[in-house]
């Protein structure tokens, strides 16, 4: 074999990084190449130089091509899943706005019968008062040995409370029924000219069934205009962010309720809302995550890390507003804006 043979051979089986392969090609020039060959072997070695770059490029390629690929499928497998769980949502708005129209019937027939029997037992304890004051001594005394063995006064004492109790009650499930129809109204994506401060409080029913025991929710509503927006998005928005709280307080195993406050005021031609909680607070190396698709901290089953993106995408990307978060330990606070007037 020729020394530019056995040269070139050697080059072959050279280290793959260019710049261990350029020290390399340049040691065996200086060991194995004949002055009248150096040219040549000079220009083999710049050959395989270049190679060796080409198949580092073509790798490096090939690496931005799978990444790229592996989060094109997230990002299409995430759109689908927002998709899914918009779907889902609406169909469980179509379905509680049905079930509370349907309610609404047998409710409001209860409610009638049962002031009609409140009436009726109001005019039976008056006869029976008027028949008391006529009779006489003796009659009068016996109506008392009868009152008193079938507890007639109790009864009729605690009767009046049990109507009482009863239209309270009455008067929640109504106000459930009407909460439920607000929240879960199907607005087609639709804008319509309406209350924010009616969303939050209309959401805050909602969950205080959830938050009881939990956390009290304060609400500090401002004097805000009514503006365009889409309130059955923006219901879900302050939904996730309310249950959010509950649940990061909940998660604590406290002895005492935690607080949740919901201010709203305008700033600078924008409304404003922020939901503030004294849980846990978020780690730092989450605070540039918790928007992103599928990102949760939360036990396998309980949460789809879907919430958060969701109503960022609702805020930011529907209704061209913003949403920020900011947190230490025992304090948490998501604040969104969103324009009063709003670009056709």
């Amino acid at each position: 074999m020729s020394d530019m043979a056995k040269f070139i051979s050697m080059l072959e089986s050279g280290p793959e990084s260019p710049a261990d392969f350029t020290s390399y090609a340049e040691s065996l020039i200086n060991q194995y190449v004949n002055p009248e060959n150096m040219h040549a072997a000079q220009s083999v070695a710049a050959a395989y130089a270049e190679l060796r770059k080409g198949r580092r490029s073509i790798c490096i390629m090939e690496e931005l091509l799978r990444d790229a690929e592996s989060r094109s499928c997230e990002n299409v497998y995430a759109s689908r899943s927002v998709m899914i769980r918009q779907e889902k949502l609406a169909a469980l708005g179509q379905l509680a706005s049905g079930i509370a129209h349907e309610l609404n019937n047998p409710i409001g027939f209860v409610a009638g019968n049962f002031e009609a029997l409140r009436t009726y037992s109001i005019s039976v304890w008056n006869y029976i008062e008027a028949l008391e004051n006529a009779a006489d001594e003796m009659m009068k005394q016996k109506i008392a040995e009868l009152k008193s063995k079938y507890k007639i006064n109790y009864i009729i004492n605690d009767t009046k409370d049990i109507f009482v109790e009863s239209a309270d009650g009455f008067k929640r499930v109504s106000e459930i029924v009407n909460n439920l129809l607000a929240f879960a109204r199907v607005d087609g994506g639709n804008f319509k000219l309406t209350s924010l401060n009616s969303s939050v409080q209309t959401t805050a029913a909602i969950v205080s069934s959830q938050a009881k025991f939990v956390a009290a929710i304060e609400l500090n509503l401002g004097d805000l205009p009514d503006f365009e927006f889409n309130p059955g998005e923006m219901n879900q928005v302050l939904l996730n962010l309310f249950l959010n709280s509950v649940q990061a307080i909940k998660g604590q195993k406290r002895d005492s309720e935690g607080h949740i406050t919901v201010k709203t005021w305008t700033e600078e031609g924008m409304a404003v809302c922020s939901v503030t909680d004294d849980g846990p607070g978020i780690p730092q190396e989450n605070m540039q995550r918790v928007f992103d698709p599928f990102f949760t901290t939360k036990p396998v089953g309980e949460g789809t890390g879907l919430g958060l993106n969701i109503s960022y995408d609702v805020v930011v990307h529907r209704h061209r507003g913003s949403f920020d978060v900011e947190s230490e330990p025992g304090k948490t606070v998501f604040t969104f804006r969103l324009p009063l007037f709003r670009e056709v």
